[in-house]
């Protein structure tokens, strides 16, 4: 037998005639082998039970394997025929086409590989047995090859394959997003190649449903509707053995008809049976024994983290791609009881939610766990007053007032179970359960664009669509309730909202800023799908009925517009629309807080809960009540337990300003109001140089040379990908005019360039962390030039946070030019100069403010003494934990002392702050103890130093790659090389929630791979690196651990002497503003972003600017 397969192989690959490719010769000869090694195993039981379907010849297709096997009418498995010598173990391939096959195909629950001379089995990527080898050679071994007697035990255990049926729901998600995922690969590998089925489906697809839909979503869309289409017909016990046809067939006839006649109409016929044989076959095969009752065991919640499971290993990046994080039952929960309250007691509406006026409408169905609880809430309002046997009457008149709109099929499908199951639960009829209003829709979509009339097969979606816009347009809802999704940088994809259509505005347009707040650069951040709900919901509730626009909006969101300066008209709006204005901050810690924190364990950013009501209680023209409260800072647990707990009639909400545009934040006490804000004290101040990839910059200038020569050396088609060209900014064709101030401006675009680099220059990329940059517009999308401009050997850059909370040290300064991220690594902040020139002769303080203060203090302040005492009040941590109550509301304020002993300790050890932030360049003087030079520690035995026994590794074998701390020994442990005299507070020394030396160690460590940022991908420039720790890195972490070592010295004493400011007599923002220097005149700062240079320039402010 296996003799005469090596003699038939033989014959075959050696033919004159021979046509095509190695594997393909291979093709007959196997299937007899395998025939006959079946028969001789016992499980065949006749050569025409066992049937090779031979698959697509097109190299392109690499979801298709070249044989799928049926052994009595029923699919068994498949096999991927390889080349002889390739091998058989698909791990070890290394042509590009064999792994990405391999990464896709490993998601078959049955799949043997062979290269004639090699055969392996894999169930779901994993290896069952080991590789069986034949004897000699296919290629030349002819009749005296021979096979090991293993290799029929593999065979066997191949042909009786039969899907298992997974023991709980998690394993059911993980096994359906395998084969959903390959499912959708053969979809976009078929529409790659203009299948006219698929292609002719796709356009019907985006007629019906998503007029804007990419094949890549609609391939999305096709898979989860399978998938999901089979899920629910087992979970309503239809029996996938007689097809998907009549399975879909069955389940259309249910109540769920929407996605029976996706599932019918995607798998119809010809399509299913060639075009996506592998996949669609597969899935029908393997989720045939789905137990549901047995895996659900009755639970109504055993789908509750069933789509988050699915999407773990279906597509992580989908979450991220559409925004989709599933909220916690405990907040859910929570919401609802907020609404259920404010009907009550803001409406009159004893009944709350069970209320028969109240219709409910989740606009990001996700997977129904708001709707599920509203109905929930109602049914234990209804059995509370009415008793349990009136709670399935009262649910059946609820279901045609609870409404959902969902974008994705595979969530969708979900809802729709948890909520009938539910109601079967309650034992609503069933009847009334067909009411159910859930609808795949794009409720950002025009609900008046005209009807594509499709036949029969599709009217059922049709329908769908029809019944949905006839709510967004003309139904009245009184409560919209959810968790919309986010996702930065959307412009373009807020459909009706955000563009409008003829003759009918933009509903977005009301949230746009007033043009005289000036904060026109900060709109961007309204395009944002969290933001289109919003707009979409408050229109829905508030402005689309003018005889019943009263109702209640409440979502949990991400907190940005709570107080950032872009969502000014947003905020006027609600406070003109709503009534009352309830805000939970349920993100205390700021951003990116430790994950146990989290409310949304995945999401980094703060999130807030707001709800709107609109009762009718206040006359037009009055603002809005804005109540707020802040969970306190903890875990989750505890977070959750908290909002189970309040009520809207609760003592600890504090009221926030009535002005229109002012933040949703408390205002500020009495005593913290009276202390100037730091954007009043200095003039400019504007974002940190953004480049918008991170390959231009790096901790020494010959890895940018390195990369720079790489990039201009590169293939013109690899390019943009080196570059990581910003599809709105820098582009390797673009050409500009100019460069950065100081610099010639390039004479071609950087897809063209050839030459050199201009040299490295240093840069302020984080707090004490000085590193190189490539001084070159080309690369940077947002430079800020007015930075490049000022910047010289006189200057300081303070940086801050501007719309969220300090930790540690306020501030942080910096003698280069400041990074975006300077302050703590994320979520940006402000840069504000001392002087508005390189060469320090313009500072950047408002008029009459140092004569003032002068002769207030009794002391003369120069600009540069009063940078020092803003350093000597902000630097500290003490600051941030003294004022955290009132810092909740982002904005530093900065007490000023009267007293003139105590304003100059401040700024005395203000200077002394700055010196060190500055490694020593900036306010040098000897006699103060601030020598130029890097500061250390003295005397120079208690210095860090590296220790003799323990030094820095050379070579790159020994690259560090992990950082520890020994606090026993006080020794910093850089891989081998160890560092002595590392004190404890040095080890913990944060800005931001970040460690300093971990997050200086990140940029410098063997492993330097950075998270990829949404769907960006990181340049590979990125990874060219020194492959050794070089002497510089050690250098600068010397001159690191001094630095943090002497402001560890310094900070008590700034703390003492806040204490002392604060409790003698101040200059607030009233003597201030009589003495004429606030508020400061617009027209002052928009001076400031425009100096003159040059020594000709007065030095005095007041006589510059006043």
């Amino acid at each position: 037998m296996t003799a005469a397969f090596g003699a038939a192989a033989k014959a075959k690959l050696t033919a004159a005639a021979i046509t095509g490719q190695p594997e393909d010769q291979l093709r007959g000869p196997l299937e007899a082998y395998l025939t006959a090694l079946g028969e001789m195993s016992g499980v065949v039981s006749a050569p025409d039970t066992l049937v090779f379907v031979g698959e697509s010849a097109l190299k392109q297709l690499q979801v298709r394997p070249d044989f799928a096997v049926l052994r009595d009418g029923v699919l068994v498995g498949f096999i991927e025929v390889k080349a002889p010598g390739k091998g058989a173990d698909p791990r070890h391939f290394t042509d590009k086409h064999d792994r990405d096959q391999w990464a896709k195909l490993q998601a078959l629950p049955n799949l043997m590989y062979t290269d004639g001379n090699e055969f392996t089995l894999w169930n779901s990527g994993e290896q069952v047995g080991s590789v069986q080898r034949l004897k000699g050679d296919i290629e030349v071994a002819g009749n005296k090859l021979t096979a090991p007697s293993e290799l029929l035990g593999l065979m066997a255990s191949f042909l009786t394959w039969k899907p298992y049926a997974p023991s709980s729901p998690a394993q059911l998600a993980q096994t359906a997003a395998r084969l959903c995922r390959l499912l959708r690969d053969e979809v976009a590998e078929q529409l790659a190649v203009s299948h006219p089925v698929l292609t002719g489906l796709a356009k019907d697809w985006r007629h019906l449903l998503f007029p804007d839909a990419s094949d890549k979503e609609f391939a999305d869309s096709y898979a989860q509707a399978v998938t999901f289409g089979l899920l629910m017909a087992r979970v309503r016990n239809i029996d996938l053995d007689e097809g998907v046809g009549a399975a879909a067939a069955k389940l259309a006839a249910q109540q769920h008809s929407l996605v029976g006649t996706a599932l019918r109409i995607l798998t119809d016929g010809q399509l299913a049976d060639d075009a996506l044989a592998t996949s669609v076959a597969t899935l029908t095969r393997t989720l045939s024994v789905v137990d549901w009752p047995k895996l659900s065991k009755g639970n109504a919640d055993a789908w509750l983290f069933f789509y988050e499971d699915f999407l773990a290993v279906y597509d992580p990046e989908l979450r991220k791609a559409t925004g989709s994080y599933y909220t916690p039952v405990e907040v859910v929960r929570s919401m609802t009881g907020m609404v259920d309250e404010a009907l009550t007691s803001n409406f009159g509406l004893t009944g709350g939610l069970a209320d028969p006026s109240v219709t409910v409408l989740d606009p990001a169905l996700g997977t129904g766990t708001y709707l599920l609880e509203v109905v929930r809430r109602i049914a234990e309002r209804v059995e509370a007053d009415q008793g349990a046997g009136a709670v399935p009457g009262a649910l059946a008149a609820t279901v045609n007032r609870i409404v959902g709109f969902e974008l994705q099929i595979g969530p969708f499908a979900v809802a729709q179970l948890r909520l009938l199951a539910e109601l079967t639960e309650m034992a609503v009829p069933q009847a009334a359960q067909e009411h159910l209003r859930t609808y795949v829709t794009n409720t950002l979509a025009d609900p008046l664009v005209e009807e594509a009339t499709l036949g029969t097969w599709y009217e059922p979606i049709a329908q769908s669509r029809r019944a949905a816009n006839k709510i967004k347009a003309d139904e009245p809802v009184m409560v919209v309730l959810g968790n919309p999704p986010y996702k930065d940088k959307s412009r373009g994809k807020g459909g009706f909202v955000e563009s409008g259509a003829a003759g009918r505005p933009a509903p977005l347009t009301r949230f746009m800023p007033d043009a005289a707040l000036g904060v026109g650069a900060h709109v961007k951040h309204l395009y944002n799908p969290y933001v289109y709900f919003w707009r979409w919901a408050t229109e829905k509730v508030f402005d689309q009925h003018a005889l019943e626009d009263k109702g209640i909006v409440c979502f949990i969101t991400v907190a940005g517009f709570l107080g950032g300066p872009g969502f000014a008209g947003m905020r006027s709006y609600l406070r003109d629309r709503a009534d009352s204005i309830y805000v939970i901050d349920c993100s205390p810690e700021g951003h990116q807080p430790a994950v146990s924190t989290r409310i949304f364990q995945g999401v980094m950013q703060p999130v807030c809960i707001v709800m709107a009501v609109r009762d009718g209680s206040t006359a037009p023209g009055t603002a809005a009540a804005v109540h707020y409260r802040q969970l306190a800072a903890g875990p989750r647990q505890q977070k959750f337990q908290e909002l189970q707990n309040l009520s809207l009639h609760d003592t600890d909400w504090l009221l926030a300003s009535t002005a229109a545009a002012a933040p949703f934040w408390p205002q500020a006490g009495e005593d913290w109001s009276a202390h100037p804000s730091l954007a009043d004290l200095l003039l400019y101040s504007g974002s940190g140089s953004m480049l918008g990839r991170t390959w231009p910059i790096a901790p020494d200038k010959e890895t940018l040379e390195r990369r720079w020569k790489a990039l201009v050396a590169a293939p013109t088609d690899r390019k943009p990908e080196l570059l990581q060209e910003h599809p709105t900014d820098r582009r390797v064709d673009t050409e500009l005019s100019d460069n950065l101030p100081g610099y010639p401006a390039p004479v071609t675009s950087i897809g063209s360039e050839t030459g050199a680099s201009a040299p490295p220059v240093r840069y302020g990329y984080r707090s004490f962390d000085r590193q190189w940059v490539i001084p070159d517009k080309r690369v940077m999308n947002r430079p800020n030039p007015m930075l490049w401009r000022i910047h010289g050997p006189q200057q300081v850059f303070l940086t801050a946070l501007d719309l969220h909370s300090p930790q540690g040290p306020a501030a942080t300064f910096s003698a280069l030019v400041p990074d975006l991220h300077h302050y703590q690594g994320s979520f940006g902040g402000r840069a504000w100069p001392l002087w508005l020139d390189d060469n320090g002769s313009i500072p950047n303080v408002p008029p009459k403010l140092l004569s003032t203060l002068s002769d207030r203090i009794g002391v003369t302040v120069t600009p540069m003494v009063w940078m020092a005492y803003l350093a000597g009040v902000l630097s500290h941590p003490d600051y941030s934990q003294r004022f955290e109550k009132h810092l909740a509301a982002p904005g530093l304020r900065v007490p000023i002392a009267a007293d003139t002993a105590t304003f100059q300790r401040a700024a005395a050890l203000g200077a002394q702050v700055l010196w060190l932030h500055s490694y020593g360049t900036r306010y040098v003087d000897p006699k103060a103890g601030r020598p130029a030079g890097a500061p250390r520690v003295t005397p120079a035995t208690d210095a860090p130093k590296v220790m003799g026994g323990h030094p820095m590794p050379a070579d790159g074998d020994d690259m560090p790659d992990t950082l520890k701390y020994d606090p026993s020994g006080q020794v910093l442990k850089v891989g081998a090389g160890w560092v002595s005299n590392v004190l404890p507070g040095v080890w913990d020394y944060s800005v931001g929630g970040k460690r300093i030396l971990t997050q200086w160690f990140s940029y410098r460590k063997a492993d330097r791979e950075r998270p990829q940022m949404g769907s960006r991908r990181n340049s590979p420039l990125s990874l060219l690196q020194p492959d050794h720790w070089l002497p510089e890195y050690t250098q600068d972490l010397i001159d690191l651990l001094n630095v943090l070592t002497l402001l560890e010295q310094v900070h008590p004493q700034q703390q003492a002497v806040l204490t002392d400011i604060l409790a003698g007599p101040l200059v607030t923002v009233a003597d201030l503003t009589v003495a004429g220097v606030f508020p400061v005149d617009e027209q002052v700062r928009k001076a400031a972003k425009r100096p003159q240079s040059g020594s000709t320039i007065p030095s005095d402010p007041d006589t510059l600017f006043g």
